[in-house]
């Protein structure tokens, strides 16, 4: 049987792992920012080349990162077979499928609204497999979040892993009692998944349940003034961190000004 996680941090001594929380969650804007200025994927593929730094940094498995964010990438590459779909008649027709042609155009605005939904998924998860939990609320607190979102974020961050975990366990456990989910009709199949939905709801259930109990018991107030055992103090390799993310978010909106990194009609079809 699966093991019980109760957070993303991978627990890995790194370079990452040492910067400060704030910085890490500043982060995440930074790329989030940063994936929106630009609409061509050949200029929002330096914003992912900076993942994939920030996920070495961390000393990451990129295999785990990539397991992690699995769901993301699901739906980043359904958006962009949607958006392919919705703009088949705008650009230069590069081939058809099943009738329908498949547009340049169509192809890189499907791109580029996958890797917007993609880079701040794996932003966040990149974050959050390299910062403690504890970690993070004081970040938030720190960067003048209140204490009750910054509450809720850990809170969410400890429950995600664990109920991946459960629902691991009692799909083992549905599967050792011969339970096939993948065979039989749609109606067939719905009725098998209820053999793991309604285990797992009654669990998270009794976990939140549990979790609010613990809370109360120890007279858990969000809005009394907090103090922390760490305090934050940013390094001067923060400080480098934090400078570079702003120059390069203002010298990318300023390449955005002057009409870089736009997507036009008619770029991967020829004679264009």
């Amino acid at each position: 049987m699966s093991s019980i996680r109760t957070s993303f941090y991978e627990g890995n001594e790194s370079f990452l792992s040492r910067i400060d929380p704030r910085i890490k969650l500043l982060y995440i804007l930074w790329v989030f920012a940063m994936i929106m200025v630009f609409t061509d994927p050949v200029f929002q593929s330096f914003t992912m080349a900076s993942l994939l730094l920030a996920s070495i940094a961390g000393g990451l498995s990129l295999g785990k990162v990539v397991n992690a964010g699995k769901l993301g990438i699901y739906v980043g590459l359904t958006s962009w077979v949607i958006w392919t779909i919705f703009l088949r008649n705008e650009g230069v027709p590069l081939f058809h499928v099943f009738g329908w042609s498949v547009t340049d155009y169509g192809v890189l605005k499907g791109l580029s609204v996958a890797l917007r939904i993609t880079s701040v998924l794996f932003a966040f998860l990149i974050v959050a497999m390299t910062t403690p939990t504890r970690d993070i609320i004081t970040g938030l607190y720190g960067l003048r979040v209140s204490m009750v979102f910054s509450m809720v974020i850990g809170i969410i961050l400890r429950l995600i892993p664990q109920f991946q975990s459960e629902h691991s366990t009692i799909m083992e456990a549905q599967r050792s009692r011969a339970t096939e989910f993948d065979k039989g009709g749609l109606i067939t199949r719905f009725r098998k998944h209820t053999a793991y939905i309604i285990p797992l709801t009654l669990r998270a259930l009794k976990i939140v349940s549990d979790l609010s109990i613990a809370m109360e018991s120890r007279a858990y107030d969000p809005y009394t003034p907090r103090t922390f055992v760490r305090e934050l103090k940013m390094k001067r390799s923060d400080k480098v961190i934090l400078i570079s993310m702003a120059v390069f978010l203002v010298f990318s909106i300023l390449l955005r000004i002057f009409g870089f990194g736009v997507l036009q009609l008619g770029l991967l079809g020829s004679g264009q």
